[in-house]
């Protein structure tokens, strides 16, 4: 009776384990405790891979995906595209005490770095074969002003012809290209030579008709200079094109210097003589034209500087300098508001620009040496006025302006060698 009892008992609990292992497997399965949230690696903010370190050491090594590169820098001013790459800023830092000696003048690697522009060898060369070429066309265009043609010679040859509006604008560019030659800049200005208009002439004897177009008045003196083929423009460099239209001062001791190019320093090696040499011919045509055009154009300092090219070498071209001298000292009081500022902004200089400058300064002789050098190499020096005395005293007072602000920033700025 009792294992009966029992008997029935194991089966009862083996049936009601049954039961309940169905129901079970009826149920849900439990899901594991939440674990608490963790921060995800932070992303790259230009939207790459989580910046882990394992991440970094994979794109220091080179990743097959390097970030982004940064933005590119903006493009350069208009004119400054051309293939010399010149404009951009690009090429090996040089820190601003390798770019200056003394504390004021250029360095004399840099110096050293400015193209050759005009050699005086082949300068002496293109003035003799063009006083004695056969003009076989005149062209419009390509020279400048609409009276003024570009001429081609026999051999193939070009030059631009310039036909003034008055004899003063061919003086003014005849002693703008000797007052260069005095103080060592003829490498930024072409080769010059005067010619006589004369349709009977043997120059000019096959471009009758192309004279009588142009309307020169005959026996007229013109002036022939170097054509120049691939010229860009070239925009002012800062610190002269500044947004608010400012200038600032260009000086050693500044930070101006800091964190250039090479290029761009062997750049403002050209443009501080450019700018000591409008002052001095009281040039109104090239960035002084620039800074009076800001009373209705703020950006024109941003725009090509008039006048101003770079050659094919790399070398800036102080083109048509007829404003120069006569011209220019006529309505020097007019200018001189723009062109006084403009020297003040400049405290660094060719060394050999600044001897020259103190030479002349301490001569008293400019005008008379001068003269004598234009006398010496153009033969038709007699056919055009000489410089009129008072217009030589004012280029005398011009250069002991110069040489005086030259010593002013060297008692300034200037230093030793090693202090």
């Amino acid at each position: 009776m009792r294992v009966a009892v029992a008997a029935r008992a194991g089966l009862w609990l083996l049936t009601l384990g049954s039961l309940l292992a169905r129901w079970g497997a009826l149920l849900p399965p439990r899901t594991p405790p939440l674990a608490p949230r963790r921060p995800l690696p932070a992303r790259d903010a230009r939207g790459g891979s989580p910046r882990t370190f394992r991440a970094l050491l994979t794109l220091a090594a080179g990743a097959r995906r390097p970030p982004p590169p940064p933005p590119p820098p903006p493009p350069p001013a208009p004119g400054e595209r051309g293939r010399h790459g010149h404009g951009h800023g690009h090429g090996p830092r040089l820190e601003a005490s390798a770019a200056v000696h003394g504390g004021v003048f250029w360095s004399r690697g840099l110096e050293e770095q400015v193209p050759r522009g005009f050699p005086e060898a082949q300068a002496a060369a293109w003035r003799e074969a063009a006083r004695g070429a056969r003009v076989v066309s005149l062209e419009r265009g390509g020279c400048g002003r609409s009276s003024n043609r570009l001429a081609r010679f026999a051999d193939g040859a070009r030059a631009c012809v310039r036909y003034g509006i008055s004899p003063e604008q061919i003086q003014g560019e005849a002693l703008s290209y000797y007052l260069a030659r005095l103080l060592g800049l003829q490498r930024h200005v072409p080769p010059l030579a005067l010619a006589r208009v004369q349709a009977r002439g043997a120059q000019w004897a096959r471009v009758q008709e192309e004279l009588r177009a142009a309307h020169w008045t005959e026996g007229s003196v013109v002036s022939l200079t170097r054509w120049l083929p691939n010229l860009t423009d070239v925009v002012a460099p800062a610190p002269w094109r500044s947004e608010d239209g400012h200038l600032r001062p260009l000086r050693a001791a500044g930070g101006e210097l800091a964190n250039r190019s090479r290029a761009e320093l062997v750049d403002l090696v050209q443009w501080t003589d450019l700018i000591l040499f409008d002052y001095l011919t009281a040039n109104f045509d090239r960035l002084v034209s620039n800074l009076f055009s800001l009373q209705w154009d703020p950006r024109a300092l941003q725009r090509a500087t008039s006048n101003l090219h770079r050659g094919a070498g790399g070398a800036l071209v102080f083109l048509d300098n007829e404003a120069g001298l006569v011209h220019g000292y006529r309505v020097a009081g007019m200018w001189d508001k723009y062109n006084e500022p403009l020297l003040q902004s400049v405290c660094v200089f060719r060394e050999r620009t600044a001897r020259r400058v103190l030479e002349l300064h301490r001569g008293r002789d400019a005008a008379a040496r001068l003269l004598r050098l234009y006398r010496r190499h153009e033969p038709r020096f007699p056919e055009l006025a000489a410089l009129a005395d008072p217009h030589a005293q004012l280029l005398q007072r011009r250069l002991d302006f110069l040489a005086k602000h030259i010593l002013h920033c060297k008692a300034k700025y200037g230093h030793r060698a090693g202090t």
